[in-house]
């Protein structure tokens, strides 16, 4: 067999591989492979692959929407979720005061890493995977993870002591992380120990209506929210939906933004609890007391 025959022989294999198989491996030229453990995480593309994606920095919802091995990613400096390859695969990569770290994309899509700023946030506190400053950026060696985003050091779930008192090895996504508790430790007055997702814990002063322990109406469902920039607090709420589909609000409240909230006037002395604000949501719409995370 000649050099001429075998060649056709191999562009005849390979031209009904789908674009799906050849983005994954190395038969497209400019992909670097990455990997966050054992869940998948986006390659850093060449500007000729990137080009050949139609969906690449499109505005998406979900991960399905992106063409592979694309991830939907929510960037609060850009103000947009949009559909991105990984931008680094480690530090030295990254502009100065930047670290490479992995992202979530929505849907259950692959991990996208990004160059983050080096923040100021300690071990424990909250953090924004993509923040648009320092200030809500975790400290150098720390990674920003978990559901509701702590400034973490990584752990290994075999290790026992593998993370320091007040902290627990909890298997989190795209790899294990040492979390707060402080359900065993207890806090100081005027603080309460705030029970979050995958077993994290800490302790802060809470504004508005405790309901972790005053559970809400039926009506209601209990909503914790807090401020990266200002730890050791939370805002607690008991939200009822409205709008299309639900019930009126209760009595004394009114509908905006789909969220039952209390009127409120801006020129009052005090038109709101301690912790919270009178204002729009925007213009034309009317004041109502938000919290000020």
């Amino acid at each position: 067999m000649n050099g001429r025959a075998a060649l056709a022989i191999l562009v005849g294999l390979l031209l009904p591989l789908p674009l799906v198989f050849l983005l994954s491996g190395g038969l497209l030229p400019g992909l670097r492979e990455g990997r966050a453990g054992s869940n998948r995480v986006s390659p850093v593309l060449t500007a000729e692959a990137r080009m050949r994606l139609t969906t690449y920095r499109s505005d998406c919802g979900l991960s399905s929407e992106c063409e592979p091995p694309l991830g939907c990613v929510m960037e609060a400096r850009a103000r947009r979720q949009y559909c991105i390859d990984s931008q680094c695969t480690q530090d030295t990569e990254c502009p100065q005061d930047q670290s490479c770290r992995p992202i979530a994309s929505s849907g259950g899509g692959p991990w996208v890493r990004l160059c983050i700023p080096t923040g100021v946030r300690k071990e424990g506190e909250h953090c924004i995977a993509l923040p648009e400053t320092r200030e809500a950026a975790c400290a150098p060696g720390l990674l920003c993870g978990s559901k509701e985003g702590w400034c973490a050091q990584p752990c290994r779930k075999a290790d026992a002591a593998a993370c320091p008192e007040g902290f627990f090895c909890a298997d989190t996504m795209p790899d294990p992380l040492c979390l707060p508790s402080c359900t065993a430790k207890g806090c100081p007055p005027g603080q309460r120990c705030i029970h979050g997702a995958e077993g994290a814990s800490a302790c802060a002063e809470v504004y508005g209506p405790d309901c972790q322990q005053n559970p809400c109406p039926r009506a209601g469902e209990c909503q914790v929210s807090h401020d990266s920039t200002r730890p050791g607090k939370v805002w607690m709420e008991c939200v009822e939906r409205c709008g299309e589909g639900y019930p009126p609000c209760s009595a004394g409240l009114i509908c905006d933004a789909w969220v039952c909230r209390v009127p409120c006037n801006s020129q009052d002395p005090h038109p709101c609890m301690k912790g919270y604000l009178c204002k729009q949501h925007r213009s034309g719409r009317p004041e109502v007391c938000q919290p000020e995370s």
